[in-house]
Order: structure tokens, then C-alpha cells, then sequence
């Protein structure tokens, strides 16, 4: 069929009568069968008496030829989708008005429209919702290409032949909906049902562009996946505000077997402002096949809520082609750490000058030694007993006359103990003061692997050290503080941490180590023009 049966209507609504007029003549048309009813009319099965065909004949309902200006658009419009020879805009045979009513004459399709498969199936897999969406994206793009804006793309109007691996999908009602289609509407349902994937600037002044399309489109990506609409709202105005004002629901957050890459397109598609939208439908949907293609199914991305789960920790790469700064903080020497004396070689002759600091008895004394540059051991010589490895030191054998303070410019060669360790160095913004402290690595094109995020608040140091623990060798950085190409923030404004592996600068090496390092880790470049949706694509 080419529409699912919908409610009945009740009489006299939309100017129809309650029952079917299957079985009466409608100017050259024969009425055979009700395919469909709803708010924008009704569908039928006819046969046109003078071409010899079939077709499927819509009938509007009555109000619209009486609306003012709406007959003149409809005819304009009509004409424009005749035109269209786009394969999944099913084609215009004819149009009109009849008895005031206003008709199409379309090819008649076989087959169940999303709604239906919705309904009797819930969510569609991820593949499926994405062939869909590209052969919808299809129409669109020609329809603004020849300066028509659908208006109305929801599930309803979404046309579905063939079996499941071999779909073809057809958008209808084109030449049909209309700006002031909300004035029209009469009941509560069909408002609703409209108004669900409708872009936030329909309920403005703003000029309405292909870009309304493109967000209609990606609510019925986002429905398709989840099998439910966007936004959940009892009331008109509650779901108008939605629109306007809501952040685009993640699919993840629904859905968690999706990969996250939908959440940032589905984002896009429904910007609030049309300027931040897609330029195309087809440009949505390829978004939405790459989405797919990419699997990008991070533990905790950072669009997407973090599951938080332990990994098995995996070989450890070392990066060979990029060295974060600062130098060295993948294995940072603790604060307070000294440096392990190393033993003299047996054939060399240190000669200490020690200087022995006394302090009060209550707390003990402080002693510290100065090696001096080999081949001056005609000067002084260890006292008995002294060796480089003690923790103390005996004092010098020196005549009291000789005693004088330590030199206070040794060589560069001269190792020197200070008597009290050097003082923190100040932890830099962001830092979680953990063992290994935060990177800040150059936006030079690097690509990193990224093995998890943590993005709640309060607890973002357990998360970081869960990942660092059970990823040897990995970093941490905030987003914020970073390179552009990383998504700078959650989409509740929090900051977000990511824990990683540098890998090099080609996609050979960044997809090795992804491989290595299992189905959650993902790659991102360092730099300043990439996308911060953008993953790395790893066959």
C-alpha cells in the first residue's frame, strides 16, 4: 500500500466526509479503494478513465481551496515537483481541483511508509536508518535544487518498497505542505505529529530554506534509531519550546550499541541556527553513512556518556615520533624523589669537599657532600672510613685554619646535592595532581589514540587515574586547554579529559595502534583547522 491506514477522521473534519468515497466517480477518475487517511487527506486507489491507468489519487481536504492564496501555491509548487526527475521523488502524473477539492495524481507504489515500520518493528539497525536517509537526502537536494523546500519531511512521508536488503525509499507530498499547514491542522494529534520535526525557525518569520528540510531530516534519522521522536512532549507549547531552546538529543545516551559518531551529526543536522546546519541533505546523510562507516564507538567520547569500564591493558607502543611538552611526563619523577647515586668506577679517585651543617640536637643534623672534577687529588683526600654511597658523612680532616664556606660556582661537571629538596614546581591549569601530570601537547598534526574520557564533574581524577592505570604509558590533557580539533566541551558546558597515546603523524600509524589497542580507542589529530567531530577512519 502506499500509506498505512491512520485514524478516521470525524465527520465533516478537513471538509471530508466520515466515509469512504471508494466506489464513486471523481471527475475522470474511478475511486476503487481507501489506501490512507489522515490531516492532509485522503489517499485512494483510482483508475483515470482516460489515460488507462492506475494511480494513487490524493484528495485535500476541502478547507485548503477555500484558504486564500493556498490554491495558486499548490498548483505552483505541484508543477515544480512534476518536474523533479529524481528516482526516489515519486512522480506527479497530474493536479488540480475537482468539486473543490483539491488533488494529485501520483504513481501508485507499493509498500508501507516508516511510520509503519516504526510502529511494527521500533528502531531500525544503524544501517538500515542510513540507506534511508541517503535516498531521502537524495530527493531533497534535487528539490532545492530547483527551488523547492519540502516543508513537511517526517516519517509519514517517507515511502518504503522491497525488502529489507533491497529498500527503495520515495519522499512524498511534495507540493502539498505548506507554511501555514499548522493553521490548518484542527486536532491536537496531527499538530503534534507535524510539529515534532519541525525546525525551530518555522515558528518564527525567518524565510523558510532547504536547511528546514535538513533538520526534519536528521529528527527522523534520530527517531529511526531509537524509535522515539526527538523531543517528548505533551503540549503544543512545550514541544515548540523544545525546539527552540533544547540541546539535540545524543543517540548514545538512548541507544548505547550505536556508535557515538551519530550524536555530532545528528547535533549538526539540528542546529538551532540554520547557518550551523549541513549545506546539503546529501551532505547530512553522507555525514551520517561516514557515522557508520567509522564506528566510532568510544568507552566515554566527547560527545557521548562514558561507560566507564575497566580495559585489560594492552602491549605497550611507545610513540617514536612525538614527544608531548613537556619532555618526558609520561614517566615524571615524583616531586620529592632524589636521584639514585651511581657508584664511583673503580679506577676513578673522587675527592669530596664535605661540608657538615649542625643543627639543634632536638631535630638532628643535615649533611651534604660535594664531589669535586677529578685530577686534583694532590689537593685533599676522603676522610677514613668516607665512601660516595653513605647517607653521612664524617667531617674533614682539615686544619681549622683552612676551613672555609663551599664554593658556591662549582663546575657544570659537579653533581651537587642541595641540603633540601628543590621546591613543586606549580601544577599547571587543569592538572588533577595525580602521578603523571597533565599534558599540554603542540597542535602540530600529531595523531593521537584516544582510550577513554571522563567528563562528570567530581570525579574526574578516579576516572583519569581508571584509564592511566589501565593504559600504560598513556597522557591526559583537558580538551579546553588543547588543540581546536577536539571537541572543547560536553554538551552541559563541562569540561572534558581525554587519556592517550601519541602515535605519529600518518593514519598508517595512528590506525595500528588503534587496532592494538582494541575497539574503544579512536584517533584524533592535534591541530588547528580539523573538525572536532572528525575521527580518524580505520578499516
Amino acid at each position: 500500500m502506499l500509506w498505512r491506514r491512520r485514524r478516521r477522521c470525524a465527520k465533516g473534519e478537513y471538509g471530508m466526509v466520515d466515509r469512504s468515497r471508494a466506489g464513486e466517480r471523481f471527475g475522470p477518475y474511478q475511486l476503487q479503494a481507501l489506501i490512507a487517511r489522515g490531516g492532509m487527506g485522503e489517499v485512494y486507489r483510482a483508475y483515470d478513465t482516460i489515460k488507462g491507468r492506475t494511480v494513487a489519487l490524493k484528495l485535500l481536504p476541502g478547507e485548503f481551496a477555500k484558504n486564500p492564496g493556498y490554491p495558486a501555491r499548490f498548483r505552483r509548487e505541484a508543477h515544480a515537483a512534476a518536474r523533479l526527475q529524481e528516482p526516489h521523488v515519486i512522480p506527479i502524473h497530474d493536479w488540480g481541483e475537482i468539486d473543490g477539492l483539491l488533488y494529485i495524481d501520483m504513481r501508485l507504489v507499493e509498500g508501507s511508509d516508516l511510520r509503519t515500520l516504526l510502529t511494527r518493528g521500533g528502531p531500525l539497525p544503524p544501517a538500515r536508518a542510513v540507506r534511508i536517509v541517503l535516498q531521502i537526502g537524495a530527493a531533497l537536494d534535487a528539490a532545492h535544487a530547483a527551488g523547492l523546500v519540502h516543508r513537511d519531511v517526517k516519517p509519514e512521508n517517507i515511502l518504503i518498497t522491497g525488502d529489507q536488503d533491497n529498500e527503495f525509499a520515495y519522499l512524498v507530498d511534495f507540493g502539498i505542505a505548506s507554511d501555514a499547514l499548522a493553521t490548518q491542522l484542527t486536532t491536537a494529534g496531527s499538530i503534534i505529529g507535524t510539529y515534532a520535526y519541525m525546525a525551530p525557525e518555522r515558528f518564527d518569520d525567518a524565510p523558510v530554506t532547504g536547511k528546514s528540510d535538513i533538520y526534519s531530516l536528521a529528527c527522523v534519522l534520530y527517531e529511526s534509531l531509537t524509535g522515539a521522536k526527538p523531543y517528548q512532549a505533551s503540549t503544543i507549547s512545550g514541544l515548540i519550546k523544545a525546539h527552540l531552546t533544547s540541546p539535540a538529543p545524543r543517540v548514545s545516551t538512548t541507544m548505547r550499541t550505536i556508535p557515538v559518531g551519530f550524536d555530532a551529526v545528528i547535533a549538526r543536522g539540528m542546529a538551532k541556527d540554520p547557518a550551523d546546519r549541513y549545506a546539503s541533505a546529501g551532505q547530512f546523510a553522507s555525514a551520517a553513512q561516514s557515522a557508520l562507516t567509522h564506528h566510532d564507538r568510544r568507552t566515554a567520547g566527547t560527545i557521548a556518556e562514558t561507560t566507564l569500564r575497566p580495559a585489560t591493558a594492552p602491549p605497550i607502543i611507545e610513540p617514536t615520533t612525538f614527544d608531548p611538552a613537556p619532555p618526558n611526563r609520561e614517566h615524571a619523577v615524583p616531586q620529592h624523589a632524589w636521584p639514585p647515586h651511581q657508584p664511583k668506577p673503580p679506577h676513578l679517585v673522587p675527592i669530596l669537599l664535605t661540608l657538615l651543617i649542625v643543627g639543634l640536637l632536638a631535630v638532628g643534623g643535615v649533611v651534604a657532600w660535594l664531589a669535586v672534577n677529578q685530577g686534583t687529588s694532590s689537593e685533599a683526600s676522603p676522610a677514613p672510613g668516607a665512601s660516595t654511597t653513605t647517607a653521612a658523612l664524617a667531617a674533614p680532616a682539615l686544619p681549622p685554619v683552612e676551613s672555609r664556606p663551599a664554593p658556591t660556582a662549582p663546575s657544570a661537571e659537579t653533581p651537587v646535592a642541595a641540603p633540601t629538596p628543590p621546591s613543586p614546581v606549580a601544577a599547571r591549569p587543569g592538572d588533577l595532581g595525580l602521578s603523571i601530570p597533565i599534558a599540554q601537547p603542540r597542535c602540530d598534526g600529531t595523531g593521537i589514540v584516544v582510550v577513554g574520557s571522563a567528563i562528570t564533574p567530581g570525579q574526574y581524577a578516579e576516572d583519569v587515574q581508571r584509564f592511566l592505570v589501565a593504559h600504560p604509558g598513556s597522557s591526559y590533557l583537558r580538551t579546553d586547554q588543547a588543540c581546536p580539533s577536539l571537541r572543547q566541551a560536553t554538551d552541559e558546558g563541562n569540561p572534558i579529559y581525554a587519556v592517550y597515546k601519541a602515535a605519529g603523524k600518518s593514519t598508517e600509524a595512528v590506525c595500528t595502534l588503534v587496532r592494538t589497542l582494541g575497539e574503544d580507542a579512536y584517533g584524533k589529530w592535534l591541530d588547528l583547522n580539523t573538525d572536532p567531530t572528525f575521527i580518524i577512519p580505520c578499516p
